[in-house]
């Protein structure tokens, strides 16, 4: 067996324990204050990998701005980068609106009640369906994320990397589905995630405050800190990039102001507004990329910004140069680039995806992501 559990489904005061210890300690968010299964949809997935002292205030906004589901699925892109913006992982709040979207087509804007209708809602998976219907619809359904493994871990006395495996995963939801309270699935789940967010913590966990240390073998067994093991690392791929700010100034009937590219790309940071970003090519450097700038009549300035980016995303590492491109007064601003343009930058193994001119003043609004705000910080 890969967890010894019986002791854990064979006595359940624990369980017990646990909830008193909920009852009384919970941290005070606002989608707790009052039961609403749009507000647990948005707080759900906006704190995946993102910690609660972000999530709060973005939560807050959100809800101000979108307070209906109607008004999730018709946001436009622009309005909804906004309020994503510092969260991360935008393709996120793709999903939200698309779920939301097709509850309000398919289902007449009504909500699944069972987590197996949950899952037939673009964007939703067994985590988040059963977070919805455990929370809202007393359905005893477990939740499993990273919290809930660290305290069946230490409560099982596990430190077998076989843990983070699909098995070891469905060994954990076979054993909290065994033990939830059916009268409080909602509170049960929520319990279980707080302990792992408060008290059981990867680093310094608090076991004299911890209301089921009583019950933890792996408190017993002095192995606390053993249990889990390490999550086993996905390999990081390094990616070297080139972002192009790539501007002119533009004299218009409400005064001067400066135009800069930026794209919505597609592919890599799919669905994010930002600067056109160029993958550099094996043995190719930054300056060899500017002195083919530099040849083009197109720019009255060419400049390599010298503070470099490092940025990860999921998987990735990024390294970035900057590269800063003046378009000269000859240049016409028009939505569509000048042909010769796109050739130009069609040489560099640059193919911009739905281009468009951003105001600078508008900037902290139209390029929202965390990658293009830390270019944003180096050339403003």
């Amino acid at each position: 067996m890969l967890l010894n559990d019986q002791h854990l489904r064979n006595n359940r005061d624990w369980v017990t324990r646990l909830l008193n210890w909920y009852d009384l300690n919970k941290r005070d968010f606002p989608w707790r204050r009052k039961i609403s299964v749009y507000h647990t949809w948005i707080c759900e997935v906006m704190s995946q990998q993102t910690t609660m002292a972000v999530v709060v205030p973005r939560f807050e906004a959100f809800i101000e701005r979108l307070p209906t589901l109607a008004d999730l699925a018709t946001v436009g892109d622009d309005v909804l980068r906004e309020l994503w913006a510092g969260l991360g992982y935008y393709a996120r709040a793709r999903n939200l609106r698309a779920g939301a979207s097709y509850i309000v087509s398919q289902r007449g804007g009504e909500f699944p009640s069972s987590y197996e209708d949950w899952l037939k809602v673009p964007g939703v998976g067994p985590y988040t369906a059963s977070v919805i219907s455990s929370i809202c619809f007393l359905q005893p359904k477990a939740c499993v994320d990273g919290n809930v493994v660290r305290v069946v871990a230490r409560l099982a006395a596990c430190h077998g990397t076989e843990l983070w495996s699909d098995d070891g995963r469905t060994a954990i939801q076979n054993l909290v589905d065994t033990v939830i309270l059916k009268e409080r699935p909602g509170d049960f789940n929520q319990a279980m995630m707080e302990l792992g967010a408060t008290l059981c913590q990867k680093k310094s966990p608090d076991c004299g405050r911890c209301p089921v240390s009583s019950s933890c073998q792996a408190f017993a067994l002095s192995q606390v800190e053993q249990c889990p093991p390490n999550k086993p690392r996905k390999d990081f791929v390094d990616v070297e990039l080139l972002a192009l700010h790539l501007w002119r100034a533009s004299v218009e009937s409400h005064g001067y102001s400066e135009l800069f590219l930026a794209e919505r790309r597609s592919g890599f940071l799919a669905g994010t507004v930002g600067f056109p970003l160029l993958r550099c090519e094996p043995g190719k450097t930054p300056e060899n990329y500017l002195e083919q700038f530099s040849k083009s009549s197109f720019f009255r300035c060419v400049k390599l910004e010298k503070v470099k980016i490092s940025h990860t995303i999921t998987h990735h590492k990024l390294s970035l140069n900057v590269v800063t491109l003046e378009l000269g007064d000859s240049y016409t601003l028009h939505e569509a680039l000048d042909p010769s343009l796109v050739h130009l930058l069609n040489q560099l193994s640059i193919s911009l995806n739905r281009p468009l001119w951003v105001s600078k003043n508008h900037a902290s609004r139209s390029v929202a992501s965390s990658l293009d705000r830390k270019i944003w910080e180096k050339i403003s």
